[in-house]
Parts: structure tokens; sequence; C-alpha cells
């Protein structure tokens, strides 16, 4: 998927952000203070992203600062999210010191199972044939943001939130960043600055990061049950009913999220007085392959969205890196939020291994990230942008999954590619051979038997 470049390649010199209002909050973590001004690494976000990039940064032995405008209590956590990461990005958890969050109190291993219009598909054993102890993770964001923001501060980053960074200057030595809190204002030197600040980037609008936009036809609702009834082996069911995506998440202490991905129409069609939560359970309860609803008692309200498009930006601008939500926001029925997120910010610090922050190096480790970025994620991002779009040639998708669920090399492919461990490129190829063989011997005249003699 082509991607704008800057016109000169670097940002000007000088970028002044623009200034709102400061509305105050709790102390930050980390009061700033004249003889802590000196960073190598200043983050800006403190979500997933931005604490796994200054956590791996901070293991590096750099002096990393996070700066977030909002303020984060232990209870703070995104809170529409799938919370579903996939296998690809799984490892990254043990590498930053959270391997802990793999056990059953916090979370659920899980895999993916698809019913499919052509029928299911369910992998044997692994996600990939010699890969071991892989799996994907339902971990909800009221544990994992916590054990984040806690995992940075306890590797040394300097965790500084209710901080809005107000403005940036670049010079030959780096950048000068210009914060206001809630203890007044105060100034930061970096040798590297790392976007982290979301889907609504103010660096990637105020340094000029293009947006390229791409549409999303599905609005999507979800909310946590109790006394649902899940499968006993922890799999995670994706119903495909025609053009919608129904998925029964199971969690730790019998809890389940339910998530709905359905076009706009339907969803918008659910009101009334009491609401949309008796129809979205009896969605759930209509279709035969998911759990019975009758026991179901909501924990929480609906949440939702009706209009999210995929938004792509450029890796790297001048020479500010862009990681997570700042650089890819793609429709979350691919459940990808978390796990790009996580992959992204690993991907930067991997491409700083063994390099300083300075002259060639930087430049060389720049360029790297984005040939990591291009490679990795980016190749995902184009089908599910087309996953997107609900006008599909239904018989086409049939005869898709047919094929896919038909054979078990097949299926077991067809998971690693939505869990990102495969190439879409790999993948289309191995399913137009096995097309091509079933239309073939489809083909082929059985031959007569002899007649004897």
């Amino acid at each position: 998927m082509p991607l704008s470049t800057p016109t000169a390649g670097v940002p000007a010199r000088r970028q002044r952000l623009s200034r709102p209002e400061h509305r105050g909050g709790s102390r930050p973590v980390n009061t700033p203070n004249s003889d802590q001004s000196l960073l190598d690494v200043a983050v800006v976000g403190g979500s997933i992203a931005g604490c796994v990039t200054a956590i791996r940064f901070s293991q590096m032995g750099y002096r990393v600062g996070i700066f977030d405008k909002k303020t984060m209590g232990d209870q703070s956590y995104k809170q529409l999210c799938t919370h579903f990461i996939q296998p690809h990005a799984v490892p990254v958890l043990a590498q930053i010191g959270l391997a802990h969050l793999y056990e059953p109190a916090y979370s659920v291993p899980t895999k993916a199972v698809f019913v499919t219009p052509g029928g299911l598909v369910e992998g044997p054993g692994n996600y990939l044939p010699g890969q071991q102890d892989l799996f994907a993770l339902n971990l909800e964001r009221r544990i994992l943001d916590p054990a984040l923001r806690a995992a940075a501060q306890q590797q040394g980053v300097r965790y500084l939130d209710a901080t809005t960074v107000e403005s940036i200057e670049q010079d030959d030595s780096g950048w000068s960043l210009h914060t206001r809190g809630e203890t007044g204002s105060h100034r930061f030197r970096a040798r590297l600055v790392v976007a982290a600040d979301g889907r609504r980037s103010r660096l990637a609008r105020e340094l000029g990061n293009p947006t390229e936009e791409h549409p999303n036809d599905r609005a999507s609702l979800r909310g946590y049950f109790t006394g649902i009834k899940t499968r006993e082996d922890d799999r995670s069911v994706f119903i495909m009913n025609d053009r919608d995506l129904a998925c029964v998440y199971p969690l730790p202490g019998g809890r389940t999220q339910l998530v709905l991905f359905a076009e706009k129409s339907r969803v918008e069609s659910w009101r009334g007085p009491d609401g949309r939560l008796p129809q979205f359970l009896t969605y759930f309860d209509d279709l035969p392959d998911a759990p019975s609803m009758s026991d179901a008692v909501p924990e929480t309200t609906l949440l939702g969205y009706t209009d999210y498009p995929n938004q792509i930006r450029q890796p790297v601008w001048g020479s500010i890196p862009f990681v997570g939500d700042a650089a890819l926001s793609l429709d979350p029925m691919s459940g990808v939020g978390c796990g790009f997120a996580l992959v992204s910010a690993d991907l930067l610090a991997r491409s700083f291994a063994d390099r300083s922050l300075t002259g060639d190096d930087l430049r060389a480790g720049l360029d790297e990230y984005r040939a990591r970025f291009e490679a990795v994620l980016l190749p995902h991002a184009e089908g599910i942008c087309r996953d997107a779009l609900v006008d599909k040639d239904e018989a086409a998708q049939r005869r898709t999954f047919e094929t896919i669920s038909g054979n078990p090399e097949l299926s077991q492919k067809y998971l690693a590619l939505t869990g990102r461990m495969l190439l879409p490129d790999e993948f289309k190829q191995d399913l137009m051979r096995a097309m091509m063989s079933a239309a073939f011997l489809k083909r082929r005249p059985r031959s007569s038997p002899t007649k004897p003699s």
C-alpha cells in the first residue's frame, strides 16, 4: 500500500504545537526537576505503544521519559477495546517483564476458531507447525494498562502524567520539549522524540505527517457478561454471519466479552425504550454456533462506535518515529490494535540495538525501523482495509472458506494469517494453489470401468 512521503523529508527546525488551556488534575507520577530535564528518549503518549517503547529503550540503558496529557491512576485504562492480543505480539510481554500476565488470574490463553459460510476453521495444535506454546491472549485493558505503567516505572522510566507537550524545537543536538503540568511549565531535552500519542496524534497533525484514511462500513457494540457458558477449551469464537462478525471472548472468573461488528444500519436500528442490550443479546442467541444467552447477566453497559475509518501514517516523519495507533489505527474487527502497538514499539527498539541516538546511527536506526514496519505490519493493513468493506461476493467467499475449512494445513495457515504470523501474500499463494487443485479435481472426468473381455 503506497504511503505519501514528506516533501522535504525533515520537519521544520522549529515546531510550535497549539496551546490548549490546562485543565489541571492530580499531580504527575514524577515531578520534573531541573536536574532531571535531560533525557535520551522522550515518548509522547503513555498507552501500550508508549510504555513498551519506553521500557525497551530503558532496558538498553537509555534515560527515558513518558509524557501523557491524561491523569493516570491505578484504575485508568482504555475501555473501548477487544483486548484480544494476537499470538505474534504475546512474546513481547515477556520481553518487558510481564510474563506473569499469562497466568490464569490475569488472562486466558486462547486460540481463534472461525465459524464461516464454508465451514469451521479450527486448525490443529499450535498456530504454526514447530512453534510450541504459541497462543493468543484475552487480557483486559483494566489489567494490562496499569501493569505497563508500573513496569515502566520499575524499569526506571519517568512517567509524567497530566503533562502536555506544548511545543517541540529541534537543533543540531536534539530536541527541546516545552511542557505544562500541574506544577507549571518545564523544559526537557531529548535526543530522540517518539510519537505514541494515538489515533488523533497531535504530533502528526502539527508536524505534517499525513493521514491516509480508508472507509470502514461496520459499526461495533461490545459488553461484559457473566452467566455465559463458553467452550471448555477456552477458544475464542468468531462467527461470520452474513456480513457481520460476532465474537465470544472467554475471560478469567467465568466472565465473557461479547463483541459484534455489524453493518451500520443494523446497529443504528437497535433503538427503543429498552436500549440496545435486548437486541444485542437476541442477535447472539439466534446464532446457532454461539453459546446460549439465556443466563447472561450484563456487567457493564454496551460500548461501541458507529464510525471508525482506517488510518495509516508514515512510520517515520523527518526524524520522529511513530508507533502504535499514531502510525496505524485500523478496523478493530481485525483485532490488531494491541498487537500492532506492542510489535511496532518493539520493532523501533530493535532498530536501535547497538546504535547511538546521534548522527549517522540515528538516521540508520530510523531507516531500519521504517523498513521493518513496512515489511512486518503494512502488508496486513491492505487486507484489513479491504475487509472493512461489506460489499463482497458471497458465493466467492463461501467457495474460499469451503477450501480453507476442508484443508487442515490451510486452516492452520489461515489462523496464522489472522494471528499476524504469516504474511498475506504467502497465504494467498497457498490458497490459490488449493483452489486450483480443487477445481481441477472437480472438472477431471472419472475413468470408466474396464469392460470384461
